[in-house]
């Protein structure tokens, strides 16, 4: 891929070459480097009042990924090392092939080891809402 910058210092357009799933950042001494981006892809289910469970198709962090609940509608997302840091993720949820309605996911930072996960449906915090649910979570 090639990726056009406009240089202000100089007054001219230069090119970078970057690869798929790097983040481009500048470096004083070295310029423009690629840094590869860490990625979780998967599925999420929950059933019941047992912990989600993951199927994961895509870890790159080097991390063990596990899930626990804690309550009606709230889980937690644990890696074994610290990899989740604030600022820097980006959190998607896709199609969820178990329930049609008001329901709404949130996924939060919750400690460098530890994502928290809400799951509404209305206001309320309620179990059984993830069903294949799809995600990704990207750290820069």
């Amino acid at each position: 891929m090639i990726i056009k910058y406009f240089d202000e210092f100089n007054g001219q357009w230069l090119d970078i070459t970057g690869t798929t799933g790097t983040t481009l950042t500048y470096n004083d001494s070295s310029g423009w480097v690629g840094v590869p981006n860490k990625v979780i892809k998967g599925n999420i289910s929950q059933t019941g009042t047992s912990d989600p469970t993951l199927d994961l198709f895509e870890n790159t962090t080097g991390a063990t990924i596990t899930t626990t609940r804690t309550t009606d509608g709230v889980y937690k997302i644990n890696s074994d090392i610290s990899i989740f840091t604030t600022n820097t993720m980006f959190i998607m949820f896709g199609n969820n092939q178990l329930k049609n309605g008001d329901y709404t996911f949130i996924m939060q930072y919750g400690t460098d080891t530890r994502l928290d996960l809400f799951t509404y449906q209305g206001t309320t915090l309620t179990d059984e809402l993830l069903g294949n649910t799809s995600f990704e979570i990207k750290i820069y």
